[in-house]
């Protein structure tokens, strides 16, 4: 798998801006698939120390937290919510409602994906200030990389 520039969230002095996921669009989604399936959405924690936001979809069968990449139109679906700080785990694949985010134009990412080991993983595309946070931070896998509360 190639990982985008703004993958980490970083980006250098002399870098462009990395671009910035439409938050507008992902609440959007969040409400028309809680709609769909009777269910509420929690009020969106936003991307401030993490490069993601997050909301809970709570339906009748279970609640779903559904995370959002802060730069990349990626989601992402775990049945724990975050804790500040600490690494994503509790990985799910998308609910059946899931599909709802690919029509407003996001990638939902399967546990699988996000299980992927860093050594499996293209990085070729990003920016030297984002390959020095991984070298620092060292991520095991995708998701601690795109899912993450570095400073």
């Amino acid at each position: 798998m190639r990982l985008e520039r703004g993958a980490t969230g970083f980006r250098g002095p002399g870098d462009a801006r990395v671009p910035e996921t439409d938050a507008t669009l992902f609440r959007s989604a969040c409400w028309n698939a809680a709609r769909g399936i009777g269910g509420r959405v929690s009020e969106p924690a936003r991307a401030e120390a993490s490069s993601f936001h997050w909301v809970i979809v709570t339906s009748r069968a279970a609640p779903y937290v559904v995370l959002c990449h802060a730069h990349l139109p990626i989601v992402a679906f775990a049945a724990a919510s975050p804790v500040p700080g600490q690494p994503l785990s509790a990985f799910v694949d998308p609910p059946p409602w899931g599909a709802g985010f690919e029509v407003a134009g996001f990638r939902c990412l399967l546990a699988d994906h996000l299980n992927t080991p860093m050594s499996r993983l293209d990085v070729t595309g990003l920016a030297e200030a984002e390959l020095m946070q991984i070298r620092y931070w060292r991520p095991e896998k995708l998701s601690d990389l795109l899912f993450n509360w570095w400073d």
